[in-house]
Protein backbone atom coordinates (compact mmCIF):
# COMPACT_ATOMS: atom_id res chain seq x y z
CA UNK A 1 0.00 0.00 0.00
CA UNK A 2 1.22 3.26 -0.11
CA UNK A 3 3.67 4.53 2.37
CA UNK A 4 1.59 7.74 3.23
CA UNK A 5 -1.33 6.27 5.21
CA UNK A 6 -2.82 10.16 4.44
CA UNK A 7 -2.80 9.22 0.92
CA UNK A 8 -4.81 5.79 1.19
CA UNK A 9 -7.56 7.60 3.64
CA UNK A 10 -8.10 10.66 0.74
CA UNK A 11 -8.52 7.98 -2.06
CA UNK A 12 -11.08 6.18 0.33
CA UNK A 13 -13.29 9.42 0.65
CA UNK A 14 -12.60 11.09 -3.10
CA UNK A 15 -16.25 9.79 -3.32
CA UNK A 16 -17.31 12.02 -0.57
CA UNK A 17 -14.77 15.50 -2.09
CA UNK A 18 -14.88 14.29 -5.54
CA UNK A 19 -11.58 15.39 -6.36
CA UNK A 20 -8.68 14.50 -4.57
CA UNK A 21 -4.84 16.07 -5.33
CA UNK A 22 -2.15 13.35 -4.00
CA UNK A 23 1.42 14.77 -4.02
CA UNK A 24 4.87 13.19 -3.61
CA UNK A 25 3.15 9.77 -4.53
CA UNK A 26 6.90 7.73 -4.63
CA UNK A 27 4.86 3.62 -4.94
CA UNK A 28 1.85 2.45 -6.82
CA UNK A 29 -0.82 0.68 -3.77
CA UNK A 30 0.54 -3.05 -5.14
CA UNK A 31 2.80 -4.86 -7.38
CA UNK A 32 2.44 -7.68 -9.73
CA UNK A 33 -1.03 -7.69 -9.30
CA UNK A 34 -3.82 -6.70 -11.09
CA UNK A 35 -6.51 -3.86 -9.65
CA UNK A 36 -9.09 -1.59 -11.26
CA UNK A 37 -9.87 1.93 -9.76
CA UNK A 38 -13.61 2.86 -10.55
CA UNK A 39 -12.05 6.20 -10.83
CA UNK A 40 -9.97 8.68 -13.20
CA UNK A 41 -6.65 8.89 -12.55
CA UNK A 42 -4.54 11.72 -13.69
CA UNK A 43 -0.48 10.89 -12.84
CA UNK A 44 2.20 13.54 -13.73
CA UNK A 45 5.92 11.64 -13.56
CA UNK A 46 7.80 14.06 -11.69
CA UNK A 47 11.29 11.89 -11.53
CA UNK A 48 11.96 8.36 -11.96
CA UNK A 49 10.45 5.57 -14.23
CA UNK A 50 8.12 2.94 -13.28
CA UNK A 51 7.32 0.15 -15.34
CA UNK A 52 3.40 -1.32 -15.86
CA UNK A 53 1.24 -3.33 -17.47
CA UNK A 54 -1.92 -1.29 -19.27
CA UNK A 55 -4.46 -3.89 -19.87
CA UNK A 56 -2.33 -6.54 -20.35
CA UNK A 57 0.17 -4.22 -22.90
CA UNK A 58 3.25 -2.92 -21.73
CA UNK A 59 3.98 0.56 -20.48
CA UNK A 60 6.78 2.77 -19.27
CA UNK A 61 6.12 5.85 -16.83
CA UNK A 62 9.15 8.55 -16.63
CA UNK A 63 9.50 11.84 -16.06
CA UNK A 64 7.22 14.38 -18.00
CA UNK A 65 5.13 11.49 -18.76
CA UNK A 66 0.91 12.50 -18.14
CA UNK A 67 -0.87 9.18 -17.83
CA UNK A 68 -4.83 9.29 -18.07
CA UNK A 69 -6.40 5.55 -16.83
CA UNK A 70 -9.99 6.08 -16.81
CA UNK A 71 -12.23 3.75 -14.54
CA UNK A 72 -12.34 -0.04 -14.63
CA UNK A 73 -9.04 -0.60 -16.98
CA UNK A 74 -6.56 -3.31 -15.51
CA UNK A 75 -3.03 -1.78 -13.88
CA UNK A 76 -0.24 -4.47 -13.01
CA UNK A 77 2.49 -2.17 -11.67
CA UNK A 78 5.91 -4.07 -12.25
CA UNK A 79 8.21 -2.25 -10.55
CA UNK A 80 9.84 1.65 -10.20
CA UNK A 81 12.76 3.25 -9.93
CA UNK A 82 13.87 4.32 -5.80
CA UNK A 83 13.45 7.72 -6.89
CA UNK A 84 10.31 7.21 -8.53
CA UNK A 85 7.75 10.63 -7.77
CA UNK A 86 4.36 11.56 -9.36
CA UNK A 87 1.40 14.07 -8.90
CA UNK A 88 -2.08 12.09 -8.87
CA UNK A 89 -5.03 13.81 -9.32
CA UNK A 90 -8.34 11.43 -8.50
CA UNK A 91 -11.95 12.40 -9.53
CA UNK A 92 -14.93 10.11 -8.30
CA UNK A 93 -16.78 8.18 -11.06
CA UNK A 94 -18.90 10.26 -10.27
CA UNK A 95 -17.68 13.60 -10.81
CA UNK A 96 -16.42 12.33 -13.87
CA UNK A 97 -19.78 11.46 -14.92
CA UNK A 98 -20.83 14.57 -14.52
CA UNK A 99 -17.79 15.99 -16.47
CA UNK A 100 -18.66 13.93 -19.77
CA UNK A 101 -22.64 15.19 -19.39
CA UNK A 102 -21.74 18.72 -19.36
CA UNK A 103 -18.60 18.46 -21.75
CA UNK A 104 -19.48 16.66 -24.64
CA UNK A 105 -16.81 17.88 -26.52
CA UNK A 106 -13.79 16.11 -24.59
CA UNK A 107 -12.69 13.02 -26.20
CA UNK A 108 -12.20 11.23 -22.70
CA UNK A 109 -11.94 7.52 -25.11
CA UNK A 110 -8.80 8.62 -26.60
CA UNK A 111 -7.16 7.83 -23.31
CA UNK A 112 -8.03 4.47 -23.76
CA UNK A 113 -6.11 3.93 -26.82
CA UNK A 114 -3.38 5.96 -24.83
CA UNK A 115 -2.90 6.68 -21.82
CA UNK A 116 0.25 7.91 -21.54
CA UNK A 117 1.69 10.73 -23.38
CA UNK A 118 5.27 12.46 -23.02
CA UNK A 119 4.87 16.53 -22.38
CA UNK A 120 7.06 18.85 -22.26
CA UNK A 121 8.63 20.99 -19.40
CA UNK A 122 6.26 23.92 -20.07
CA UNK A 123 3.28 21.64 -20.29
CA UNK A 124 4.20 19.98 -17.53
CA UNK A 125 4.29 23.56 -15.80
CA UNK A 126 1.01 24.76 -16.79
CA UNK A 127 -0.79 21.75 -15.72
CA UNK A 128 0.70 21.75 -12.64
CA UNK A 129 -0.58 25.18 -11.30
CA UNK A 130 -3.58 24.25 -12.43
CA UNK A 131 -3.59 21.36 -10.56
CA UNK A 132 -2.36 23.74 -8.28
CA UNK A 133 -5.62 25.61 -8.12
CA UNK A 134 -8.35 22.56 -7.70
CA UNK A 135 -6.21 21.52 -4.84
CA UNK A 136 -6.79 24.80 -3.41
CA UNK A 137 -10.04 24.49 -4.26
CA UNK A 138 -10.69 20.85 -2.68
CA UNK A 139 -9.41 21.92 0.51
CA UNK A 140 -11.19 25.53 0.48
CA UNK A 141 -13.54 25.20 3.81
CA UNK A 142 -17.52 25.60 2.55
CA UNK A 143 -17.80 29.00 4.26
CA UNK A 144 -15.20 30.18 2.14
CA UNK A 145 -16.53 28.88 -1.18
CA UNK A 146 -20.35 27.91 -0.84
CA UNK A 147 -20.51 26.90 -4.27
CA UNK A 148 -17.32 25.05 -4.62
CA UNK A 149 -18.90 22.14 -6.52
CA UNK A 150 -19.32 24.56 -9.47
CA UNK A 151 -15.91 25.94 -9.14
CA UNK A 152 -14.35 22.64 -9.01
CA UNK A 153 -16.22 21.64 -12.10
CA UNK A 154 -15.09 24.76 -14.00
CA UNK A 155 -11.13 24.55 -13.45
CA UNK A 156 -11.19 20.41 -13.73
CA UNK A 157 -12.70 21.36 -17.59
CA UNK A 158 -10.13 23.65 -17.89
CA UNK A 159 -7.73 21.08 -17.06
CA UNK A 160 -9.17 19.24 -19.91
CA UNK A 161 -9.58 21.54 -22.09
CA UNK A 162 -5.62 21.98 -21.60
CA UNK A 163 -5.17 17.64 -21.91
CA UNK A 164 -6.75 18.02 -25.18
CA UNK A 165 -4.62 20.51 -26.92
CA UNK A 166 -1.56 18.84 -25.62
CA UNK A 167 -2.45 15.33 -27.01
CA UNK A 168 -3.17 16.97 -30.15
CA UNK A 169 -0.29 15.64 -32.04
CA UNK A 170 -0.94 11.87 -30.54
CA UNK A 171 -4.34 12.21 -31.20
CA UNK A 172 -2.85 12.49 -34.92
CA UNK A 173 -0.73 9.50 -34.50
CA UNK A 174 -3.46 7.28 -33.52
CA UNK A 175 -4.47 7.17 -37.54
CA UNK A 176 -1.34 5.07 -37.59
CA UNK A 177 -2.34 3.18 -35.10
CA UNK A 178 -2.72 -0.98 -36.76
CA UNK A 179 -6.07 -2.17 -37.22
CA UNK A 180 -5.75 -5.01 -35.04
CA UNK A 181 -4.41 -2.61 -31.83
CA UNK A 182 -7.30 -0.17 -32.44
CA UNK A 183 -9.63 -3.62 -32.31
CA UNK A 184 -8.45 -4.41 -28.93
CA UNK A 185 -8.57 -1.03 -27.42
CA UNK A 186 -12.28 -0.45 -28.84
CA UNK A 187 -13.00 -4.18 -26.97
CA UNK A 188 -11.53 -3.35 -23.55
CA UNK A 189 -13.41 0.28 -23.75
CA UNK A 190 -16.77 -1.69 -24.32
CA UNK A 191 -16.31 -4.05 -21.91
CA UNK A 192 -15.25 -1.57 -19.43
CA UNK A 193 -18.85 -0.36 -19.96
CA UNK A 194 -20.54 -3.50 -20.30
CA UNK A 195 -19.26 -6.58 -19.02
CA UNK A 196 -22.02 -6.77 -16.86
CA UNK A 197 -24.54 -7.16 -19.42
CA UNK A 198 -22.48 -9.75 -21.08
CA UNK A 199 -19.47 -11.92 -21.31
CA UNK A 200 -20.30 -13.63 -24.52
CA UNK A 201 -17.09 -13.00 -27.33
CA UNK A 202 -20.05 -12.60 -30.14
CA UNK A 203 -21.61 -9.88 -27.78
CA UNK A 204 -18.86 -7.67 -28.23
CA UNK A 205 -17.81 -8.76 -31.43
CA UNK A 206 -20.90 -7.80 -32.90
CA UNK A 207 -20.62 -4.36 -30.94
CA UNK A 208 -17.78 -4.07 -32.96
CA UNK A 209 -19.43 -5.31 -36.68
CA UNK A 210 -17.36 -7.97 -36.54
CA UNK A 211 -17.56 -11.91 -37.38
CA UNK A 212 -16.75 -13.85 -33.58
CA UNK A 213 -14.10 -15.59 -35.58
CA UNK A 214 -12.28 -12.91 -37.29
CA UNK A 215 -12.75 -10.72 -33.47
CA UNK A 216 -11.34 -13.68 -31.37
CA UNK A 217 -8.09 -13.77 -33.92
CA UNK A 218 -7.51 -10.56 -33.86
CA UNK A 219 -7.79 -10.10 -30.06
CA UNK A 220 -5.69 -13.28 -29.56
CA UNK A 221 -2.80 -11.95 -31.94
CA UNK A 222 -2.94 -8.61 -29.72
CA UNK A 223 -2.28 -10.17 -26.56
CA UNK A 224 -1.81 -13.80 -26.75
CA UNK A 225 -5.30 -14.44 -24.98
CA UNK A 226 -9.05 -15.55 -26.11
CA UNK A 227 -11.18 -13.03 -25.77
CA UNK A 228 -13.13 -15.11 -23.77
CA UNK A 229 -9.97 -15.39 -21.33
CA UNK A 230 -9.81 -11.61 -21.16
CA UNK A 231 -13.18 -11.34 -20.45
CA UNK A 232 -12.45 -13.70 -17.76
CA UNK A 233 -9.40 -11.97 -16.51
CA UNK A 234 -11.54 -8.69 -16.23
CA UNK A 235 -14.18 -9.57 -14.45
CA UNK A 236 -11.89 -11.59 -11.96
CA UNK A 237 -9.45 -8.87 -11.76
CA UNK A 238 -12.99 -6.81 -10.52
CA UNK A 239 -14.36 -9.27 -8.71
CA UNK A 240 -11.06 -9.65 -6.66
CA UNK A 241 -10.72 -5.78 -6.16
CA UNK A 242 -14.72 -6.06 -4.59
CA UNK A 243 -14.11 -8.79 -2.16
CA UNK A 244 -11.26 -7.54 -0.89
CA UNK A 245 -12.30 -3.72 -0.30
CA UNK A 246 -15.97 -4.33 0.29
CA UNK A 247 -16.27 -6.62 3.37
CA UNK A 248 -19.71 -5.05 3.86
CA UNK A 249 -21.34 -6.41 0.96
CA UNK A 250 -22.48 -10.51 1.18
CA UNK A 251 -21.15 -12.73 -2.24
CA UNK A 252 -24.60 -12.53 -3.29
CA UNK A 253 -24.79 -8.43 -3.34
CA UNK A 254 -21.01 -8.49 -4.98
CA UNK A 255 -22.47 -11.27 -7.63
CA UNK A 256 -25.51 -8.75 -8.88
CA UNK A 257 -22.84 -5.74 -8.85
CA UNK A 258 -20.70 -7.83 -11.51
CA UNK A 259 -24.09 -9.10 -13.67
CA UNK A 260 -24.23 -12.60 -12.40
CA UNK A 261 -28.20 -12.62 -11.70
CA UNK A 262 -27.56 -15.66 -9.15
CA UNK A 263 -24.48 -16.29 -6.40
CA UNK A 264 -23.85 -19.47 -7.32
CA UNK A 265 -23.12 -18.44 -10.61
CA UNK A 266 -20.84 -16.42 -9.75
CA UNK A 267 -19.33 -18.10 -7.38
CA UNK A 268 -18.65 -21.15 -9.96
CA UNK A 269 -17.34 -18.92 -12.02
CA UNK A 270 -15.00 -17.12 -9.88
CA UNK A 271 -13.71 -20.81 -8.88
CA UNK A 272 -12.85 -21.99 -12.29
CA UNK A 273 -10.75 -18.77 -12.50
CA UNK A 274 -8.86 -18.89 -9.55
CA UNK A 275 -9.04 -22.03 -7.99
CA UNK A 276 -10.97 -20.83 -4.82
CA UNK A 277 -14.49 -19.99 -4.00
CA UNK A 278 -15.06 -15.62 -3.65
CA UNK A 279 -15.25 -16.91 0.30
CA UNK A 280 -12.03 -18.49 0.32
CA UNK A 281 -10.65 -15.66 -1.17
CA UNK A 282 -11.69 -13.78 1.15
CA UNK A 283 -10.47 -15.66 4.24
CA UNK A 284 -6.84 -16.02 1.76
CA UNK A 285 -6.25 -12.36 1.92
CA UNK A 286 -7.11 -11.17 5.53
Amino acid sequence: MFENFDLEEKIRNVQQTEVVVLRDVNRFPVYNQDFLSPNLVLSICNRGTAKTLYDNQDAVFRKNNLAVVLPNHILCPLESSDDYCLTMLVLSSKFLDEMRLRTLSHDHHKFHLAPNSLLTEEQVSVLSKVIDIIDTIVTAPANVMPNKHEVLVYQVNVLFELLNSFRYEQDKLRLNVSHSNKVFNDFCNLLAKNFRKSREVNYYAEKLHLTPRYFSRIIFESVGMTASDWIEQYITTYAKEILTTRRDLSIQQISYMLGFTEASAFCRFFKRATGLTPKDYRKLDR
